[in-house]
């Protein structure tokens, strides 16, 4: 009796198997490839401005035509997407032409605004392919400028407020006079 419960699951182990199987997307099947050049990755301040150079590659024996580039940048910290509009980098780059197995260098603009610590990507779209490619991330942290002198602090918490009462009251007494 067993051993027909261990024939039995065996059997429909082996029949819902090709059900539960995932299949990897090939990665060599891409009709175009991009990859990040420079830089490796950023930990600076705000306001900073960086160029993203990227590589674009046609994969095919035919040339490629309308072909968009543009960033794609996710907040780790908050774990959500990034609007580009901020970063002054959501106007994706266009090459109207990439013949077969050429290269290009494409450059996007970009100014990190916010603190925080995020992946940026290289996207790239063509009219001609439905495929949607990006790049390997790179880690980009912007930091906060925490070096606060506690004494200064508490010289102007003093003395704007004084300033402010005497400036008054020298106005009032002088436009009394």
């Amino acid at each position: 009796m067993k051993r027909i419960y261990v024939v039995l699951t065996i059997l429909l182990f082996s029949a819902l198997l090709p059900f539960t199987s995932v299949y990897a997307k090939d990665i060599d099947n891409n009709n175009i490839s991009i990859s990040i050049q420079s830089p490796t990755g950023v930990k600076n301040y705000p306001g900073i401005e960086k160029t993203i150079k990227a590589e674009i590659k046609n994969n095919t024996n035919k040339p490629i035509k309308d072909i968009l580039v543009y960033i794609t940048m996710t907040d780790i910290k908050k774990s959500m997407t990034v609007n580009l509009e901020d970063y002054s980098a959501d106007k994706p780059i266009t090459v109207n032409l990439l013949n077969p197995n050429e290269t290009k260098t494409v450059e996007l603009p970009i100014r990190f605004v916010y603190t925080s610590n995020y992946y940026l990507y290289t996207t790239v779209v063509s009219k001609q392919y439905k495929q949607i490619v990006s790049s390997d991330s790179i880690k980009i942290e912007i930091m906060g400028n925490t070096k606060v002198d506690k004494s200064m602090v508490m010289i102007v918490s003093f003395v704007e407020p004084l300033l402010l009462i005497f400036g008054t009251v020298f106005i009032i007494i002088r436009n009394k006079i």
